[in-house]
């Protein structure tokens, strides 16, 4: 069971912070995530579903530093660990409005029936996990018709209810003070296991609140979702960050993020399967081999 952390002090938005010192990412942490992720007893996940609830149309040029004009798909996601009894949600899709904001004014596809389902999946979950604070990763959530339901099984970090309180990605996304107490608020140096297999790792540098998750299936093999350290497995494997009008217009820590980077390179080669939420070219390979299921499961 996870403790609600919340202070008196988060009424007015002082919420605590750890980062402050800089996360070394190596083996080192590697190995304390894995240790980590046997503290929980219980039956381990035995697959990883996903759904595209949403696409943004953009170019390499304007997802990874020194691309091309190439196009590329900007997948909206959430993805699904199906243990033998539950279900643990990682984001939460959005509604057509919030959509409509990372648009720009243009109209860019989007899937009714495929959110429809991200909202039933958060509704059975057991847990819901949200990797970032912006809109297309926990609005699912804040804007949902059963959002007193499901804030409640909500894991979010300081750092995420901080921006969320004080200076939300839109109008759309801004809670009150009120609202704090309606989540699993928790805060954690680096790592934090929450359920068996799974682990929370901070990843400050998209956004102040930004997570990783490390998953252990029940067949041994690993996975990360990275966020959005990275729009595509292609920065990843380049260690190439956003462009630079990118990284400033979401005010992005270069630094941090470069750490991130670095490490993320060297996890394939340890065996770590990385799941990059946004990415739309490798997805689909991963359910070619079964990595990826496509589809939530919905009971």
């Amino acid at each position: 069971m996870i403790k609600t952390l919340i202070s008196c002090l988060m009424t007015f938005g002082l919420l605590m912070t750890t980062n402050a010192q800089q996360i070394e990412y190596n083996d080192v942490l590697l190995n304390k995530i894995r240790k980590a992720s046997e503290s929980v007893h219980g039956d381990k996940a035995k697959e990883v579903r996903y759904t595209i609830f949403a696409e943004s149309p953009r170019t390499f040029k304007a997802t990874i530093e020194g691309g091309d004009d190439k196009p590329y798909i900007q997948a909206r996601t959430a993805y699904q660990l199906v243990f033998p009894k539950s279900t643990i949600m990682i984001d939460s899709g959005m509604d057509e409005e919030v959509h409509n904001f990372f648009g720009n004014g243009t109209k860019q596809p989007y899937f009714k029936s495929k959110n429809d389902s991200v909202q039933l999946a958060l509704n059975q979950a057991e847990k819901i996990i949200i990797t970032h604070e912006h809109g297309d990763h926990v609005a699912g959530v804040l804007r949902s018709k059963n959002y007193k339901k499901n804030a409640l099984k909500t894991i979010m970090t300081y750092q995420q209810i901080n921006t969320l309180l004080n200076k939300p990605q839109m109008p759309q996304l801004k809670i009150d003070s009120t609202q704090i107490k309606d989540f699993i608020a928790v805060d954690f140096y680096d790592i934090l296991p929450i359920a068996p297999g799974v682990v929370l790792i901070k990843a400050p540098g998209h956004t102040p609140g930004e997570i990783m998750v490390y998953t252990k299936m029940k067949n041994g093999k690993e996975y990360l979702f990275t966020g959005d350290v990275s729009w595509s497995y292609a920065g990843i494997e380049e260690k190439k960050q956003k462009p630079k009008e990118q990284i400033k217009r979401i005010g992005e820590d270069e630094t941090k993020i470069q750490y991130q980077l670095d490490w993320l390179n060297t996890l394939p080669n340890k065996g770590i399967q990385l799941i990059v939420s946004h990415d739309n070219i490798i997805q689909p390979q991963l359910v070619k081999k079964g990595i990826l299921k496509d589809k939530l499961l919905i009971n």
